[in-house]
């Protein structure tokens, strides 16, 4: 896809700190960032569960709020088809499935993303709410379903092909040798585990990879979102641009200069 504005490569992140991050170390001159869709599990995609959100939340940044609302609106579709036009890659990562969903006694679901939990006006509604674990055989089996719906919006909007999931592990060490931290609970090694169905599910339906293997990935203690088994080494997200354009034709996205 070409662009009358610019010749920069547009990217459309839907995730986290993986493809986020990866951003990060791109060319700034040939990559233009035209949204980001964090805080939102693939599960609560098109998901209404808004009437449960109050009016006041107490947020520490407007990004934070918005990724909330935008949650419990389950907006991910529609945000989607407003920017499929302009949008030459989608990267996605699944690092908030991390930590699994809430549904509410109506049905709806949101995500139980780090921001959600940390909202004292949330702590009651999903106390009475159902946790369904990444990795459980219902987590599963819900998120096998939306695959399927999301696979068949990104056609209908001509963004399959156009589409790339980040299969990076879990860093099982950091690069003082020392085990990663656990993240709420989970370590590194069993994360992995419960990822692998998922990333097989992408595999066999045919989307587009980028494939790390679990020994060349390392925590990162001086990375600037603090030190986590998902926070990696420069080097992890330089392979990642390097196979979205040696591997996957998107010649763009070029690592920055130092």
């Amino acid at each position: 896809m070409t662009h009358a504005d610019d010749r920069a490569v547009h990217v459309l992140v839907y995730g986290s700190c993986v493809a986020r991050d990866t951003m990060e170390f791109a060319e700034p001159a040939g990559t233009s960032l035209r949204g980001y869709i964090a805080r939102q599990s693939l599960i609560s995609a098109g998901s209404d569960a808004l009437p449960h959100l109050p009016e006041r939340l107490s947020v520490s940044s407007k990004f934070q709020e918005r990724m909330i609302r935008a949650d419990f609106a389950g907006s991910l579709f529609d945000r989607l088809e407003s920017l499929a036009p302009e949008i030459d890659v989608l990267l996605w990562d699944l690092a908030d499935e991390r930590h699994g969903v809430y549904r509410f006694a109506d049905g709806t679901v949101v995500t139980r993303s780090i921001d959600n939990i940390r909202m004292p006006e949330l702590d009651d509604m999903f106390a009475e709410a159902e946790h369904i674990p990444l990795g459980s055989a219902e987590h599963f089996a819900l998120w096998r379903d939306r695959v399927a719906l999301f696979e068949d919006r990104l056609r209908s909007l001509g963004l399959f092909d156009r589409t790339v999931a980040l299969l990076v592990p879990w860093a099982v060490l950091t690069t003082e040798g020392k085990p990663s931290p656990w993240s709420m609970g989970v370590r590194a090694k069993d994360a992995n585990e419960r990822y692998e169905p998922y990333y097989a599910l992408l595999r066999e339906r045919g989307f587009r990879m980028v494939e790390l293997p679990v020994d060349v990935v390392l925590a990162d203690p001086q990375h600037r979102w603090g030190l986590a088994p998902f926070h990696y080494t420069p080097a992890v997200y330089r392979e990642v641009l390097r196979q979205l354009r040696e591997v996957h034709g998107f010649e763009g996205l070029v690592e920055a200069t130092q």
